[in-house]
């Protein structure tokens, strides 16, 4: 069944209202059937809002991703972007660009994914748009949340001295995507399925971010989108700092060691370089690192701030390791 079958846009339209519009109220006055959504900002709150957009053979392939999975990372991503400025998310907004021929059970199995992830983590579709492409799928997403009025975490507030942590494993997803490069998606999944799901399903720390918000004392913060190496690069750029990673406090799972080893690659690279982890980097003043431990015990220490420079320090203490960049960067492939 496609779209014609279903009366074209505006019955696909109303489909996905009837089955993945978010409940009015809460802040939400009007969602999906108008030509704009209407909600509030409670008092003594402030909106933050990101966008992220996803394109078939660049962030997703079909023959690696089923559509739920393309549908949660849609949310994912963004989700993710909430939590990195320590705010909960709230509402969503929805564009897909497919190809006429597109089957409508595919585009359910998408809404579901994205939905599922969204709810997951207390947000709600209030709108979106559709069209036609020719040529491969474009998801974008635009999600909005809130945050107490002036506690946003941003990249700006780190200093000299501050530690560097990080919420989970690094080098997880790009394992994964390592292993279905190299031996595709069926003999991937006998490898280590979970590596594999956390590449097609990643988990944002929304709830992490809020635990470490009541702390009061994250000084600044990122999610890990394009890698350690790209991403603390623009951390340190947005503060005016330096950075010293410590390798041998990098926390990297045995699944991607072992993962590593049958891609004949180095573990420290892909967590340094290695994009699309989605856990968050945060840089706390010395003194409050036990604090934001007892909260968050999954918390890392990988480094420390600097007045300049990058140093990247080897397992074996030599400091002038430096493997560049790596990372993602759409434009530089």
């Amino acid at each position: 069944m496609n779209i014609k079958d279903i009366g074209g846009e505006e019955g696909f339209i109303e489909r996905m209202r009837q089955t993945h519009a978010g409940a009015v109220g809460d802040g939400l006055i009007l969602g999906i059937g108008d030509d704009a959504a209407i909600f509030e900002t409670p008092a003594g709150r402030q909106s933050v809002v990101t966008t992220d957009m996803l394109v078939e053979q660049v962030h997703f392939r079909r023959d690696w991703s089923d559509p739920y999975s393309i549908g949660w990372k849609s949310a994912a991503v963004n989700l993710s972007d909430i939590a990195a400025m320590g705010a909960e998310p709230t509402l969503a907004f929805l564009s897909i660009a497919f190809s006429q021929g597109e089957s409508v059970e595919t585009l359910d199995r998408i809404y579901d994914g994205f939905s599922d992830c969204l709810n997951r983590y207390g947000a709600r579709l209030a709108g979106g748009d559709t069209n036609s492409t020719p040529d491969g799928m474009v998801i974008s997403v635009t999600l909005m949340g809130s945050v107490k009025s002036g506690q946003a975490f941003t990249r700006s507030g780190a200093r000299p001295g501050d530690v560097l942590l990080v919420t989970g494993a690094l080098g997880d997803s790009a394992a994964g995507l390592g292993l279905l490069q190299k031996y595709g998606l069926a003999r991937s999944e006998k490898v280590d399925k979970d590596l594999i799901n956390l590449h097609r399903r990643p988990q944002p720390r929304v709830m992490i971010s809020r635990v470490l918000a009541e702390t009061g004392q994250v000084r600044a913060a990122m999610d890990l989108s394009d890698g350690l190496l790209r991403d603390v690069s623009k951390l340190c750029a947005a503060s005016q700092v330096g950075v010293r990673i410590d390798t041998a406090q990098l926390p990297i799972s045995n699944a991607t060691q072992n993962a590593a080893k049958m891609l004949a690659q180095d573990p420290t690279l892909l967590a340094l370089q290695g994009g699309e982890d989605y856990e968050l980097l945060v840089a706390v003043a010395p003194e409050s690192v036990d604090a934001v431990r007892e909260a968050v015990p999954s918390l890392t220490v990988i480094g420390e701030i600097l007045k300049s420079g990058r140093r990247i320090v080897a397992a074996n203490g030599v400091d002038d390791l430096d493997p560049g960049a790596g990372g993602w960067d759409h434009f530089a492939q």
